[in-house]
């Protein structure tokens, strides 16, 4: 088992009702995997509408996610492998006109 530790700000913040969530996950997952598992935890079902862009799996367009400090298109995307004891943190992209 590996822990991947979830740092929420802003509306996820107030949404996943915590600051941060550890997760352990069996096997090595790419961002956009261990996302998924994790909007599909009851917990954090009111996650899902905000973070996760028009009912796809894709979060980008609604949030800025670093892994260990590191912004992931500066990694391999969505596609980027976590490793033990990655830190994962979701930051809300502001929208408005």
């Amino acid at each position: 088992m590996m822990k991947i530790l979830f740092k929420f700000y802003g509306v996820f913040k107030t949404a996943a009702n915590t600051s941060e969530f550890a997760i352990d996950i069996a096997q090595p997952l790419t961002v956009r995997s261990v996302i998924m598992q994790l909007v599909s935890l009851r917990e954090f079902q009111s996650l899902r509408p905000l973070l996760l862009w028009s009912g796809s799996s894709d979060p980008r367009p609604n949030a800025l996610i670093m892994i260990s400090g590191r912004e992931i298109n500066a990694l391999k995307g969505l596609e980027t492998m976590l490793a033990e004891n990655d830190e994962v943190a979701l930051l809300p992209i502001a929208h408005g006109g």
